[in-house]
């Protein structure tokens, strides 16, 4: 009688110390954080953040588990437009092998720092997208864009050369991509109709001579 009194009182502070176990947890989980970084204040596309534009905070690490950026963003750019007290995810900053070149264009609608401009060349007859949603740091004409590390040499022959760029403002969204655009395709597509003869692009418009008048009968 007594050896299973004795049993049935250790079972009962084995599953007392379990419990406890689980209540320590959870109250360790429900007070437990991790770091994270907010802004201070509104940024653009592009701006370079340093320390005052950002803050290190602790947030709890209970609830839903979204992305946050582990490392320091400082010394990096942003890749869009943000708030303050923005909680920055790696999604939110560009990545470290960006580079800045000058852009001249030909025709360009009015950009200043922060905006997202999508780049076409002339290329023979054809006007091909070779840049889409690339950030300005730096407006005027020849402008100031971020590209992609790899991408600098291509920039730098465009420049170089003085080939014919235009550009859009834009966010990229829905742009669709392609490998060239003739007049002819264009207007085309613009007007929805075949478009089968030639298109002067450039130039005053010819007027056909007047037809000479017919002699009268006598």
């Amino acid at each position: 009688m007594i050896r299973r009194q004795l049993v049935g009182a250790a079972l009962t502070l084995v599953v007392i110390a379990v419990i406890g176990l689980l209540y320590l947890q959870a109250v360790a989980q429900s007070r437990a954080t991790r770091d994270a970084w907010m802004l201070t204040h509104d940024v653009v596309a592009g701006a370079l953040l340093g320390d005052g534009d950002v803050k290190h905070i602790r947030i709890p690490a209970a609830g839903d588990q979204f992305a946050l950026l582990d490392g320091t963003p400082v010394h990096r750019r942003a890749s869009h437009r943000m708030g303050a007290q923005t909680l920055l995810s790696a999604d939110d900053l560009l990545g470290d092998d960006m580079v800045q070149v000058p852009v001249s264009v030909r025709a360009v609608p009015g950009v200043a720092a922060g905006d997202t401009l999508d780049v076409y060349a002339v290329a023979g007859t054809r006007t091909v997208l070779v840049g889409r949603r690339l950030v300005v740091i730096g407006a005027g004409n020849p402008m100031t864009v971020l590209v992609s590390a790899a991408d600098e040499p291509d920039w730098v022959a465009l420049e170089a050369n003085n080939v014919s760029l235009f550009a859009a403002k834009s966010s990229g969204v829905g742009v669709p991509p392609n490998a060239g655009v003739a007049v002819n395709d264009a207007i085309a597509s613009l007007s929805g109709v075949s478009q089968t003869g030639p298109v002067l692009s450039s130039g005053p418009p010819v007027t056909p001579p007047a037809a000479s008048p017919r002699p009268s009968p006598r």
